[in-house]
């Protein structure tokens, strides 16, 4: 018989995006056990349909469903904060999977576990490639939020250390209309600019394109990059607005090709035919969820029996919450021992974050893309294009103008091979 661990999960299930996370987890836990049928413990989530983890009564998860952890997507550095508070005072992990920067350090609360790669990690590779280009000036235009403004501090400091300047800052209101963004980027035009650099949710992002392209500032003349805040999500956008980002730069994570994720892919096809209700196309951020799991059932089968009178200690002060004496197990197995090739690509966790990896440079040409290059940590730019299929992508990407010593095309990437 097998030992049951409960991790809470808190989920909007009506969104999109949750709902493709969620049929992801469901697929790790199926296929870890079926795969692992001699294991003798099991994990058991307790999931919990909220907006935020600030809508749910945690105190029922911690107090009647004992969950020894609690999987949830903070949105906002309050909500960060209040339940990475909880995880602290239980001592049990709180783990994101879609969190990229936090408020808080490891040594400001352990508890705290973040299975995706810091944004510090991208605006390294962003400052790389503004210096491979030469460019010394960017603008930066943003959704104004406050995990934006947090990407904004990495992204200064990456910048300075490669000696390029922000020459404007743009806050774009998360509700701005139509206007608002037409009148941000007229005054940008009249302006000797040509390199943008944009950070933001991908409906905004995709509609600031739109409208970009009908004052003509998609031309040769401009250079335009997008952070993998919206280029994730680019096999969820339409045809007309990727027309409109022709020419355009991005960077995401790289998702190394395997058999296991091939395989994934076609099971999770089919899995979506039988799903009723809308479910966001599959991105990087459901493989982290099903690695996730992963790490987690390998975690909690690496640790001791488990019985219900060996999983708290005594309660916590002023509280009827019970300290968990299983979540300090947990979270070192988590932290320390746990380390494997999973679907996204190495899952290793280091400072209570995903071990830093490389990201994928790719132009957006007609209704596709075309890989250009990688950006990793140890390396830097590096590229992995044959000469004939360089010549080929000189002919269709588009230019990125001159600005400043810049290059006038995609021909100066020679240099990466």
């Amino acid at each position: 018989m097998q030992s049951l661990v409960d991790i809470g999960v808190v989920q909007d299930l009506n969104s999109p995006f949750d709902a493709m996370i969620n049929l992801c987890i469901q697929m790790a836990i199926s296929d870890f056990y079926l795969g692992h049928p001699n294991y003798t413990k099991r994990l058991r989530l307790r999931t919990k349909h909220a907006h935020s983890t600030l809508d749910v009564d945690l105190a029922e998860l911690l107090e009647h469903e004992h969950v020894q952890g609690i999987l949830g997507p903070p949105q906002r550095s309050t909500e960060d904060t209040f339940i990475a508070e909880i995880g602290s005072k239980v001592h049990i992990p709180i783990i994101s999977f879609t969190a990229r920067t936090s408020t808080l350090s490891t040594t400001q609360n352990h508890y705290y576990v973040r299975t995706t790669i810091d944004d510090a990690v991208q605006t390294r590779a962003l400052a790389a490639i503004c210096r491979r280009f030469e460019w010394t000036e960017v603008v930066f235009l943003y959704e104004d939020t406050e995990y934006s403004y947090r990407f904004l501090s990495h992204l200064n400091k990456a910048l300075q250390e490669e000696e390029i300047g922000l020459t404007h800052i743009i806050p774009i209101p998360t509700s701005a209309k139509n206007n608002d963004i037409f009148q941000e980027l007229s005054i940008l035009n009249t302006k000797q600019i040509t390199v943008f650099l944009v950070h933001m949710n991908p409906s905004l992002c995709f509609w600031l394109f739109n409208l970009a392209e009908k004052i003509g500032m998609m031309s040769d003349r401009y250079a335009w990059i997008i952070t993998d805040s919206s280029s994730n999500f680019l096999n969820s956008m339409d045809l007309n607005t990727r027309y409109s980002m022709e020419g355009v730069i991005g960077i995401r994570p790289y998702v190394p090709l395997s058999k296991d994720l091939a395989n994934f892919q076609e099971r999770w096809r089919m899995n979506l035919k039988k799903n009723k209700g809308t479910i966001m196309a599959l991105n990087v951020y459901g493989l982290w969820a099903y690695d996730t799991i992963t790490a987690l059932a390998t975690a909690i089968e690496k640790i001791g029996p488990v019985n219900s009178s060996s999983l708290y200690v005594n309660g916590t002060k002023g509280t009827n919450l019970r300290i968990s004496s299983y979540g300090p197990q947990l979270l070192r197995e988590l932290s320390s021992n746990t380390k494997f090739r999973g679907l996204s690509g190495d899952f290793q966790l280091i400072d209570g974050k995903l071990k830093p990896s490389a990201f994928e440079i790719f132009n957006i040409v007609g209704t596709g893309e075309k890989r250009v290059g990688f950006w990793s940590p140890e390396r830097g730019i590096i590229r992995e294009l044959s000469s004939s299929n360089l010549k080929e992508l000189k002919k269709k990407t588009k230019g990125l103008g001159s600005y400043n010593r810049g290059p006038e095309s995609w021909s100066s990437m020679e240099i990466w091979i």
